[in-house]
């Protein structure tokens, strides 16, 4: 899962890429990347910056001076395959055809496969990123084209979609042409798009959620359907067609944890989401758990905290920050390797006594993943003097891999895998474990046409080489753990 942000049509580019991949940083936060064009120089149009760190490390002042320019691309980068070395850095771009550099979001199945179709083509690729291989698959088909324009985009877009098996959001830069985004036929990976006017000068953006639009002014804010592709000319004419469309099926993971909670993925505010998740969740305590004795209810800061507050409300419990977490350390899910999410965590959370001894705690978190966080937050209540912990969990048991996105595509990774409720409960050490359910999960969302993959099995696309990818991802986990 990372963080892509496009703009065509500003006066400074950088600017606006820098603002958007600040609101995206939740997204991923090993690199950080910029490409943007001056149409004002065409010759010497490109400007490109990119290094490993979080946004406002890569980019101060003097870098964004570097890349001026009326449309760019940006990326915030966490990864799913790769070794996390500065190669792998996006965005990518190609010299040839027209120049064309290309941010993207989300993870393609078959990655093993297409580059060994690659090398059978005499293209070596300089990186471990899916991302590359995506940027030569649509290069090749656009520079094969002998018409211009939308039609050639949208020729090479299906080429991408004929090739590429998985969950993507793409943005891409043509120097001196244009700006195009597109979705994967199932939609599976988000990316939204927005129009403002300044001074009577229209610009056009893209980005991965909706604030990094919004807070900037953008309006008329959509999310581009499954399988269209947007393209923006140099004359700001917005060109725009669905090349191919699969059922829909959103990634269930935005709404309950990925996504910030100011943003709306699909017409539904992620806030209103996470309220009804933690009155779903009160509906389940109320009605198979009646006399359980709740003190109080916390979060686990910060995703749940809208869950758990909506939970005490309709549980008539008082809800309290028992555990603060510590702004200078990241969200330790998205950290590449267990052994970084150990140290991380003990860093992350720190206990307020006063709200946990001697209390029957109810503690809330958004998910149960791999249960690092989960066997240590019930460690430090129990060292803090909690009477009882009741742990409550706004998404069901995850029993299978994710292979669109979220960095979790191995099952002998995932705590949930093979394991009943009750044995999940004693690993982590609850008095009791509650986890929503699907039925509760579609409620809360206000649909049913979703990726749930990760928890049913269902997965929306085949996973015809997720076997060749799985091995791929162990390889290099393996080289991330040998440099920590």
């Amino acid at each position: 899962m990372c963080g892509i942000f496009a703009v065509i049509g500003a006066e400074n580019a950088a600017a606006e890429l820098y603002v958007g991949l600040v609101h995206l940083q939740h997204r991923g936060q090993d690199a950080a990347g910029m490409i943007t064009f001056d149409f004002k120089d065409p010759d010497n149009g490109i400007k490109i910056s990119k290094d490993i760190g979080l946004v406002s490390t890569v980019f101060n002042d003097a870098k964004l001076l570097t890349v001026n320019g009326q449309m760019g691309i940006g990326h915030t980068r966490y990864p799913t395959v790769g070794v996390g070395d500065a190669k792998e850095v996006q965005p990518f771009f190609n010299r040839y055809p027209d120049g064309i550099g290309l941010a993207f979001n989300g993870n393609i199945v078959n990655y093993p496969v297409l580059k060994e179709k690659l090398k059978q083509r005499r293209v070596y690729l300089s990186s471990s990123s899916d991302a590359e291989v995506l940027l030569e698959i649509f290069g090749y088909s656009y520079g094969k084209e002998e018409k211009d324009g939308a039609e050639a985009v949208y020729s090479a877009v299906r080429k991408v979609h004929e090739e590429a098996i998985g969950g993507y959001s793409v943005a891409l830069i043509i120097a001196n042409k244009g700006i195009v985004a597109f979705r994967d036929p199932n939609g599976i990976r988000p990316l939204v798009m927005g129009e403002k006017k300044v001074n009577g000068k229209k610009s056009y953006a893209f980005a991965s959620e909706s604030i990094a639009l919004s807070i900037q002014g953008y309006e008329s804010i959509r999310d581009l359907k499954p399988g269209e592709t947007v393209f923006v000319d140099k004359d700001l004419k917005v060109h725009s067609k669905v090349i191919e469309a699969g059922k829909p099926a959103p990634c269930v993971f935005e709404y309950v944890y990925f996504s910030t909670v100011e943003s709306v993925y699909e017409g539904m505010p992620i806030y209103e989401v996470r309220k009804k998740l933690g009155e779903e969740l009160a509906a389940k305590v109320r009605k198979h758990w009646p006399d359980m004795q709740i003190d109080v209810v916390i979060p686990v800061p910060d995703t749940s905290r809208t869950a758990a507050n909506s939970l005490a409300k309709a549980l008539g419990v008082p809800y309290e920050e028992g555990l603060i977490k510590n702004r200078y350390i990241g969200r330790t899910f998205i950290m590449p390797v267990q052994k970084i999410r150990e140290n991380a965590m003990k860093l992350k959370l720190k206990p307020i006594e006063s709200v946990i001894k001697g209390k029957n705690i109810m503690v809330v978190d958004d998910s149960i993943v791999r249960g690092t966080t989960s066997r240590r937050i019930v460690e430090l209540l129990r060292e803090s003097g909690a009477k009882k912990v009741y742990f409550l969990s706004t998404f069901p048991p995850i029993r299978n891999p994710c292979y669109y996105g979220i960095d979790f595509q191995r099952k002998e990774e995932l705590i949930a895998n093979g394991k009943t409720i009750d044995e999940i409960e004693k690993e982590i050490g609850a008095d009791k474990l509650i986890y929503m359910d699907v039925e509760g999960l579609h409620k809360a969302v206000g649909t049913d046409k979703l990726c749930t993959a990760c928890v049913t099995g269902s997965y929306p696309t085949t996973t015809e080489h997720t076997k060749e990818l799985t091995k791929l991802r162990e390889k290099h986990l393996a080289q991330i753990s040998s440099k920590c």
